[in-house]
């Protein structure tokens, strides 16, 4: 019995298919680097600092549009966020990233850590928690959910 080849619309919707896993794949296994960016560097996130001897506890990310806190001193632009919990502002006036050795992220890309999960989208990045708290930062605008 000779054997029935797939249709057209067969063939374009397993073609289709494929691409879609391959486009993905990027996606499929989480980074945990202890600090990364983003392509052009308008996203930086990573783990911040925390006494020797403790725990680390927090994600820090930094990126234009993430608006400063009216109390403190140092620069603005910057984000925190624990395993629970929702998003706090800060000024810092020293760099606050363990790690000095950055990842480059690419677009598709998810990192986590701490409790912390961070998708990186074409041109912003989403990070959130277990409590479904967490941001959206890059391309000069910061929301919060």
């Amino acid at each position: 019995m000779p054997r029935k080849l797939p249709s057209r619309a067969a063939l374009a919707a397993l073609t289709a298919a494929v691409a879609l896993v391959a486009g993905a794949s990027p996606a499929l296994g989480a980074s945990h680097a202890a600090l990364w960016h983003t392509r052009g560097d308008q996203v930086n996130c990573g783990i911040e600092i925390h006494v020797p001897g403790t725990r680390a506890s927090e994600v820090l990310c930094s990126a234009e549009g993430i608006p400063t806190p009216k109390q403190g001193f140092g620069d603005g632009g910057f984000v925190q966020l624990a395993a629970t919990g929702g998003p706090r502002t800060l000024r810092l006036s020293q760099d606050s990233f363990a790690g000095s050795r950055s990842a480059l992220l690419g677009r598709g890309a998810l990192w986590s850590a701490l409790g912390v999960t961070c998708h990186v989208g074409p041109a912003t990045v989403m990070c959130f928690n277990a409590d479904n708290h967490g941001f959206v930062i890059g391309n000069g605008r910061y929301r919060t959910f």
